[in-house]
């Protein structure tokens, strides 16, 4: 009898582990986006959503990276000065993992013709994962991706939360970029970049990396490395190993921390949080310096008055950003 019992409840505790698993699998396949794994699903998903309300084949720049990229490079100052129609694929503290897919998502409606990547993301945590070192974690999640968008769940709202969302959403009009009226000196010395540090493209961030220049290399559109004015944490080791990277694939680097007397930029005003990121009018220097080096270097159109770009005319006027 207690044999009988034993064996009852082992196959009630197997039949219990792969009805468990089933429902894992079923989960997973729900909440597991149709692209490439992402860290950060919700911002990946807000930034697509943001985009998509972008008429087809109007943007010919794409901006990758984090929040360097929405705190450096303004779209709508670009379309006003140059005529280049650009979007930064850009959120706070977004990893190479998701900066990739959004990229690779803008070409699903829009026709690209330069990508630039900006570098503080290559050197930050590129994996979809939380943690490097949690193996067991990791292996778990790409099993069952419940358990790694287990936050997904918030991307699923209501029609009235998402009507306040977009509401809030006062990245759109401005196509990605940020703006703050915020400036915090910095404080640090002049020549930053020549603070000694070892770093190195971690193994992640070259994997990415390398998707990054492989996909540009597919679609046959040109890879721009760029890295944002940083006193905090740019220095010429940063610069070296990037620019050996750029070099060895042909590829553009602008480091624009080699051209601060260029743009003009003063630290006293120029960064909103003592030097990690551009005040507003840091933006308006680096940007018509980058728009510059565009209009240079691609042959991008002029679309300044065109009838398709109303909007983006209409979007400066309404928020009084120029």
């Amino acid at each position: 009898m207690l044999k009988k019992l034993n064996q009852n409840n082992l196959f009630n505790g197997i039949l219990f582990a792969v009805i468990f698993v089933i429902i894992l699998s079923i989960l997973s396949s729900l909440v597991k986006p149709d692209f490439g794994q992402v860290y950060n699903i919700v911002q990946v998903n807000q930034k697509l959503e943001s985009f998509s309300k972008e008429k087809e084949n109007t943007i010919d720049v794409i901006f990758a990276g984090n929040s360097e990229v929405y705190s450096t490079f303004s779209p709508l100052q670009l379309y006003l000065e140059r005529g280049i129609s650009s979007y930064c694929m850009s959120e706070s503290a977004l990893r190479l993992c998701d900066a990739l897919e959004l990229t690779k998502a803008s070409f699903n409606t829009q026709n690209p013709k330069v990508v630039v990547l900006e570098a503080d993301a290559i050197f930050s945590d590129a994996d979809p994962h939380k943690d490097d070192y949690a193996l067991p974690t990791n292996f778990i999640e790409d099993m069952f991706p419940i358990f790694h968008y287990h936050i997904f769940y918030k991307s699923f709202v209501t029609k009235k939360m998402k009507e306040k969302n977009n509401d809030l959403k006062v990245e759109h009009p401005l196509r990605g970029f940020i703006k703050t009226d915020l400036a915090v000196p910095y404080t640090g010395p002049a020549d930053y970049m020549n603070r000694e540090e070892q770093v190195a493209i971690g193994e992640d961030s070259m994997r990415y990396l390398e998707r990054f220049r492989e996909f540009c290399d597919e679609k046959k559109v040109p890879l721009v490395l760029t890295a944002a004015p940083n006193p905090n944490s740019w220095t010429w080791s940063r610069h070296n190993v990037l620019k050996a990277y750029a070099d060895k694939y042909g590829i553009p680097f602008v480091d624009l921390n080699l051209h601060i007397e260029d743009m003009g930029i003063d630290w006293n005003v120029d960064t909103m949080d003592g030097g990690n990121h551009l005040s507003f009018k840091g933006s308006e220097k680096a940007s018509s310096f980058m728009g510059a080096y565009l209009s240079e270097n691609y042959k991008l159109p002029n679309h300044y008055g065109e009838k398709a770009y109303e909007d983006w005319e209409r979007d400066n006027k309404e928020f009084e950003v120029y």
